[in-house]
């Protein structure tokens, strides 16, 4: 009896999919340029999440968003150091992620539960990103970005789970801060040797 319970409840779970909203195109790092003195970062993160209103995120939430940054941060290999609020650091980096949804899409999202996903239903998440850098020199910038994921929950999208699963969500978050990361190497944040404090260009 459990275990039909249990293979119930995986196929109703699979009964849905996830999918970004491609508002941000694929974001790819450029390796960092040899030779070339790397900078330290601080940075921040704050993560604001509601439906009807918008509050500060819980703090488990925050630890998320906040490790899904410095994943990134340290993947690109474009720092010397990466710390938390370091008054010293050569740039800083303040980051602010707001998510939002609408609150109606409860009402058929439960529809689509009573009919054992035979009806189907969708909910988007809305992802805003405002990132601030600044460099000791002078140098500052904001970068403003917005994508989006979208659940579909309907018994078809068991053949679309394993390819679009929960894993496309912090994906989408991950994808916008590489692409602020790349703007930022674009617009010469890293041409910049913080020993001789000018610009190598």
């Amino acid at each position: 009896m459990m275990k039909k319970l249990a293979l119930s409840f995986v196929v109703l779970l699979s009964g849905c999919a996830v999918f970004d909203g491609g508002n941000v195109p694929n974001a790819t790092l450029s390796p960092a340029e040899n030779g070339v003195q790397k900078p330290t970062l601080s940075y921040s993160s704050t993560s604001f999440s509601g439906l009807a209103t918008v509050d500060k995120s819980p703090e488990a939430t925050q630890t998320i968003i906040e490790n899904e940054l410095i994943s990134q941060l340290e993947e690109s290999d474009y720092f010397n150091s990466i710390a938390k609020k370091d008054d010293t650091a050569d740039i800083t980096l303040d980051v602010k992620l707001t998510n939002t949804g609408d609150p109606a899409a409860m009402i058929p999202a439960l529809i689509t539960g009573l009919s054992l996903y035979t009806i189907p239903s969708w909910a988007t998440d809305n992802f805003d990103l405002v990132a601030t850098a600044k460099r000791k020199d002078g140098l500052e910038k904001e970068y403003v970005l917005a994508d989006s994921t979208t659940i579909v929950q309907w018994l078809p999208m068991i053949v679309a789970f394993p390819f679009n699963n929960f894993s496309v969500v912090p994906d989408v978050r991950k994808n916008m801060y590489r692409k602020v990361l790349s703007d930022m190497k674009a617009d010469g944040f890293f041409d910049y040797s913080a020993s001789a404090g000018t610009q190598i260009k």
